[in-house]
C-alpha cells in the first residue's frame, strides 16, 4: 500500500524543459523555500542581537540591511529548490541575462535608486530622523528604503523621494551632526531716509524678546543694499531646534510689523515713476490749435 502511494506521488504530472516534475519534487521545492524563509528570519534576529546593538547602526540602515539579507537568502533558496527539481540552471542564467539586458534599459532608474540606497546606508549622509530641506520643502526622514525614502512634512504629508535625488541633488540637512543650532535670516526693507541706527536697535530688541531665539549666540543686523525702493537689511539670529524655524520667523515678522508701526518706520512697496513726453507732431498740432 505504501509503495503504491509513494509511486503515485513520484509519478510525473508535467514536464519542464524535458525534466519530469512530480508531486514529491514540488513538495521538496516548497520545503526548501520554507526553510530559506526561516533561515532569513533567523539571520535577521542574529543581526539585531549581535551586530546592530554593538555597531550602533541607525534604524533606517538596520531595516535596509535586513531586507537585503532576507532577499539574498530567499533567492539562494529558490535557486537550490530549482536545482532539486532537476532544472538546468544554466538555461535560467542565459534567460536571466537576456531578460536583464532587456529590462536594464527600462529599469535603469530603479537600479540607480537601489545603488544610491546602499550609498545612504553605508556613508550615512542622511539618517532617519534628520530634518531636510528639499526644493523648498521641509521634511523629516521617516524611512530609507531600497528605492526611495519617506519624508514627513509639517503639513502631515509624506514625500516619496527617490534615493538618487538624495545622493545627487543639493539638499540641506538641518540636523546633521551633533550641533543642530540653525541661523535664521529675515530680510527687511525700510523707506529711504529712515534712521539706520533706529532700525537696527528695533530689530535687535525684537529678537531679544523672542523666547526660542538663542541668547548665548548674538543676533546681527546687516545693512545689505540700497534697493530700488527701499534700504535692505538682513536680520540674523540663532535657534536650537530647526523645526521651529517657520514658527519663529512668523513671530518675528509680526513683532516687526507692530514695532515699526509704533515707531513710524515705513516699509515701502516697489514703485515705478512713468514720464510721458510729447512728440514733435503733437507739439505742432497744439501750436496750430488742432486737438
Amino acid at each position: 500500500m505504501f509503495n503504491s502511494v509513494w509511486d503515485l506521488l513520484q509519478k510525473p504530472i508535467f514536464t519542464v524543459s524535458g525534466q519530469e516534475i512530480s508531486i514529491v519534487s514540488i513538495f521538496y521545492f516548497l520545503v526548501i523555500i520554507l526553510v530559506s524563509i526561516t533561515l532569513a528570519r533567523l539571520f535577521i534576529r542574529l543581526l539585531r542581537r549581535n551586530v546592530y546593538s554593538k555597531m550602533e547602526i541607525e534604524k533606517g540602515a538596520q531595516r535596509t540591511l535586513s531586507r537585503l539579507v532576507k532577499y539574498v537568502v530567499i533567492i539562494i533558496g529558490v535557486l537550490i529548490g530549482l536545482q532539486m527539481l532537476g532544472l538546468n540552471l544554466s538555461i535560467l542564467a542565459f534567460l536571466g541575462g537576456l531578460l536583464g539586458v532587456g529590462i536594464g534599459f527600462g529599469l535603469q532608474n530603479v537600479f540607480l535608486n537601489f545603488a544610491c540606497g546602499l550609498i545612504l546606508l553605508f556613508e550615512k549622509p542622511i539618517k532617519v530622523g534628520d530634518l531636510l530641506e528639499l526644493n523648498g520643502n521641509l521634511g523629516k526622514v521617516k524611512d530609507i528604503g531600497f528605492r526611495a525614502s519617506l519624508l514627513d512634512t509639517p503639513d502631515n504629508e509624506t514625500l516619496v523621494v527617490p534615493n538618487s535625488n538624495l545622493v545627487t541633488d543639493e539638499i540641506k540637512n538641518l540636523t546633521h551632526g551633533e550641533n543642530t543650532d540653525l541661523r535664521v535670516h529675515v530680510p527687511i526693507g525700510v523707506a529711504y531716509g529712515t534712521d539706520i541706527g533706529q532700525v537696527k536697535d528695533s530689530l535687535l530688541g525684537i529678537v531679544e524678546s523672542e523666547d526660542k531665539v538663542l541668547k548665548d549666540r548674538p543676533a546681527k543686523v546687516v545693512f545689505k543694499e540700497h534697493g530700488d525702493s527701499a534700504l535692505g537689511f538682513d536680520l540674523m539670529f540663532w535657534i536650537s531646534t530647526p523645526g521651529d524655524r517657520v514658527e519663529v520667523k512668523n513671530s518675528i515678522r509680526e513683532k516687526i510689523d507692530e514695532e515699526f508701526n509704533k515707531q513710524g518706520i515705513e516699509m515701502p512697496y516697489p514703485t515705478r515713476d512713468v514720464y510721458l513726453f510729447k512728440g514733435e507732431g503733437e507739439e505742432a498740432q497744439e501750436a496750430a490749435g488742432v486737438v
